[in-house]
């Protein structure tokens, strides 16, 4: 289970990214935040514990080592 979980992106320029709130729910455990986003198109990252990782909900872009989430706001 992770105790730290970060999302970063483009929104601001890969710097300090937003920390997740834990919700529990029974045995599990989701993260999440509230974005306040300008309409467009942001490349999105997650640091769970230290560790990038990419999210299955969103479509991807890049390749290899940049390859990141995509997160269109309309």
């Amino acid at each position: 289970m992770a105790e730290s979980v970060q999302v970063m992106g483009t929104f601001d320029g890969w710097s300090q990214g937003e920390y997740l709130s834990p919700e529990y729910d029974g045995s599990l455990t989701r993260f999440s935040t509230t974005l306040m986003l300008r309409p467009g198109r942001y490349e999105i990252k997650f640091l769970v514990d230290g560790e990038w990782h990419l999210s299955p909900e969103f479509p991807t872009v890049g390749e290899g080592l940049m390859k990141n989430n995509l997160l269109i706001v309309k």
